[in-house]
């Protein structure tokens, strides 16, 4: 057996055997590359809101939130990046997490929606399908094997690719090599990306044991975060107003995504921050910030992160396709749908083979046993 004709056989096989888990996982990677403008547009009433001059103070906001939903303990507030999205405060009723949204504009509250209900969503869905396949942890490392193994069909196809060097399809020809060449353009421009998404897939599936390895880079280990602010004892936590722009002052340029919320105990609150060049939804800056004092007590910044930490904080921007804007996430979404193309032609390919080629390899076999 040559070597073509093994790598033939263990790409063809391999294909087979994660094909329908592939086209799934590749499909609905194609739709969460827009997961959040799926969930927008699904929910208009509750995301969007007309744009006027300025904010509301957000302790107005807070209060307004506590009297729409008296006894509710709050969590924290994410902000919209974009002048026309609503403002989020997380809030917990009966042990019930829910999400309320507000008007950030005029303090009207525009809804709210229970944890179940985003877990029944339809983005919430495509995802959990995507990265569990609906079950759960072992889900997770189902779709980080199937992604290697996809890494390792991708490595082949290249392999395999390389003596004829197919880079576009012939028109002309019959539907057998049209497809035969659309199996092979797929992979040829798709490879490059794809490695790009399988190997930090793997990175997000068996982060258990990837992240401890990466973090290792790391020239010295990172500062533990800090567990209780000074004050205390009767002492009101400073306002929320005053807390946010703590938060701005700790790290000048970097937009607040989320701020947890003072309840007048002994924990800090904590600020999500990103940069312009931070493409991830809640940010990977961080600051933690005395309740009572508004002190910066710990600052975790993205610009100067050690290496190991930088790569953890790129790898879920650089699986999505966040990482540069619009221009990678139409890229992704073309692989994607390139990969989902490779299975389907893949598929053909085996199924349409000539019929003499089985009658061919019986008779080298043959030959090879009588030799």
């Amino acid at each position: 057996m040559t070597n073509r004709t093994l790598w033939l056989k263990a790409h063809l096989y391999v294909g087979l055997t994660i094909a329908v888990l592939l086209f799934i996982v590749a499909l609905s990677g194609a739709a969460l590359v827009f997961e959040d403008n799926i969930d927008r547009a699904l929910n208009p009433t509750l995301a969007h809101v007309a744009v006027s001059d300025r904010w509301l103070p957000l302790q107005d906001l807070v209060a307004r939130v506590r009297v729409a939903y008296p006894g509710a303990q709050l969590g924290s507030i994410s902000f919209p990046e974009k002048p026309g999205q609503s403002m989020q405060i997380s809030a917990r009723t009966n042990q019930e997490p829910m999400s309320v949204y507000i008007n950030q504009y005029t303090g009207q509250i525009l809804g709210n929606r229970s944890g179940a209900e985003r877990e029944a969503s339809l983005a919430r869905r495509i995802h959990l399908l995507h990265t569990r396949l609906f079950a759960g942890q072992v889900g997770e490392w189902i779709v980080g094997v199937i992604t290697a193994l996809t890494l390792f069909m991708a490595i082949t196809g290249l392999i395999l690719w390389w003596p004829r060097k197919i880079i576009a399809v012939m028109t002309g020809a019959s539907w057998r090599r049209i497809n035969f060449d659309l199996h092979n353009v797929f992979g040829f421009y798709a490879s490059a990306v794809f490695l790009f998404i399988a190997l930090t897939g793997m990175m997000i599936s068996f982060e258990g044991v990837t992240d401890p390895l990466v973090t290792r880079l790391n020239a010295a280990p990172l500062p533990q975060p800090p567990k209780q602010s000074a004050g205390g004892q009767g002492a009101a936590p400073i306002t929320v107003d005053e807390l946010a722009q703590r938060a701005k002052e700790a790290l000048p340029g970097a937009f607040l995504k989320s701020l947890t919320i003072p309840n007048g105990g002994k924990g800090v609150v904590l600020a999500g921050m990103k940069y312009p060049e931070d493409r991830t939804p809640g940010g990977r800056s961080r600051v933690f910030l005395d309740q009572y004092s508004g002190q910066a007590l710990t600052v975790l910044n993205t610009r100067t992160a050690p290496l190991g930490t930088k790569i953890i904080n790129l790898k879920r921007s650089a699986h999505t396709g966040d990482i540069f804007g619009v221009a990678t996430q139409a890229l992704y979404f073309v692989t994607c749908l390139m990969l989902a193309g490779q299975i389907v032609t893949g598929f053909f390919i085996w199924l349409k083979r000539p019929a003499n080629v089985d009658e061919k390899i019986r008779a080298r076999r043959a030959g090879e046993s009588a030799a």
